[in-house]
């Protein structure tokens, strides 16, 4: 029984190997090829079942969601000049605006919907403060989103999360408790430790590809190392404070380091472009918020 069991699990690792080497597609961007299990009609569905969750789970909180008239406009008048220069332009882009001061976050979900922050331009703790340094943040997400780096990861994270699932039921099979312990520890320690949203390679090329999708849109390009830089040299306070957009990047001055290095060629683009846009224009001079405050929670908070 015990030979059986463990051919079994053998003949399991071996096809989901196969089945992952089947899954490879072409990077839009690169030209290379990547593995993918899903196709791009599957990753717009898979963003707009995420996109809904979000909203619901944010208007559970309170908060303010596509209020504020021109910030709004704004968000959405950046995201469509470079969606528009990306690689790939069909897909259902879409920015929200989130009204919440407290939360200095960005972030893109498979198939292009783009969340932006009110955080993000906060005038005490923000990191964004010129229109162009918003276009480096939203060049960023939209670079993801072409990249496609949210749905490679998730192929990435498949084969070994369906490998343990299978050991631990190898173990239960064999009635090892000790080995059921061991494969259960290491499923936790993989999705909660090893395997992250993206890795550090996704970031500083959705850095690089941001930055020359907001050059080719007519914003400067001089503002997306700065804002790295400006991250770099945060206060902690501002640190705990990021989610998605700060959080999960290298805390380190290497990407403003790495984007100086293809500055030149970001700023070719710029001077290419047939428009330039008026990126120079402090977030600070925007019309005061409109955007209700966001009710504090009664519940009561942890110690």
């Amino acid at each position: 029984m015990k030979v059986t069991h463990f051919i079994r699990a053998a003949a399991m690792a071996g096809l989901l190997f196969t089945l992952a080497a089947g899954c490879t597609t072409t990077d839009f961007v690169t030209g290379q090829p990547v593995q993918n299990m899903y196709s791009l009609a599957e990753e717009v569905q898979l963003g707009g079942q995420f996109y809904k969750e979000l909203v619901s789970g944010l208007q559970k909180e309170n908060a303010p969601i596509d209020q504020d008239p021109a910030r709004v406009a704004l968000v959405r008048e950046v995201t469509a000049h470079i969606t528009a220069v990306a690689h790939i332009t069909n897909l259902p882009y879409h920015a929200t605006f989130v009204g919440d001061p407290d939360f200095v976050n960005a972030y893109a979900l498979p198939g292009g919907n783009i969340m932006v922050f009110e955080g993000i331009w906060n005038p005490k703790e923000g990191l964004v403060r010129t229109v162009d340094e918003l276009a480096a943040v939203i060049g960023h997400e939209i670079a993801h989103v072409n990249c496609r780096h949210s749905t490679e990861a998730m192929t990435r994270q498949m084969l070994p999360n369906l490998l343990l699932a299978g050991g631990m039921i190898w173990a239960t099979l064999e009635d090892k408790d000790d080995l059921q312990l061991l494969f259960g520890g290491l499923m936790l320690v993989h999705n909660g430790l090893i395997v992250t949203r993206y890795s550090r390679a996704d970031e500083l090329e959705a850095d690089r590809i941001g930055m020359m999708y907001m050059a080719k849109a007519g914003y400067n390009p001089e503002a997306a190392p700065r804002v790295w830089e400006r991250l770099a040299g945060a206060s902690d306070s501002q640190l705990a404070k990021a989610l998605s957009i700060f959080s999960t990047h290298p805390r380190d001055k290497k990407r403003a380091q790495e984007l100086r290095k293809h500055l030149p060629e970001a700023m070719a683009l710029y001077q290419a472009a047939p428009i330039k846009r008026d990126g120079a224009r402090l977030l600070s001079t925007l019309p005061p918020s409109t955007t209700p405050a966001k009710p504090k929670s009664d519940k009561p908070k942890a110690d």
